[in-house]
């Protein structure tokens, strides 16, 4: 089972790493970053980050956020988090539209 305190943690890892790529460019803000534990279909616990951004989806280089576990993997694991999480990207509107009711607005 994962910390209840482990989500909130990771939220400030993958923020930090976040500002240090993005948080100077143009045209893309990170919004927030809503981390969420969830459990897979054999029952054991992993975390679904969620990274809320809005403006030129262009912007979100693929070929670096795509690399997200590996950079934050050494902080996971002294959190104590052995199971790979997943992730997501997502436009702040569309954050609104689907996700807002069940995981909470932007805040």
């Amino acid at each position: 089972m994962i910390d209840a305190a482990v989500p909130e943690k990771v939220v400030g890892i993958v923020t930090d790493i976040l500002d240090k790529r993005f948080g100077d460019v143009d045209g893309l803000t990170i919004e927030q970053v809503k981390v969420i534990p969830k459990i897979d279909h054999d029952g054991d616990d992993y975390l679904h980050i969620y990274v809320i951004f809005d403006g030129d989806q262009k912007l979100l280089d693929p070929g670096w956020t795509v690399t997200l576990y590996r950079r934050i993997a050494p902080q996971l694991i002294e959190l104590g988090v052995e199971s790979l999480p997943t992730r997501s990207f997502v436009e702040k509107s569309d954050w609104e539209e689907v996700y807002a009711e069940e995981y909470g607005r932007i805040e």
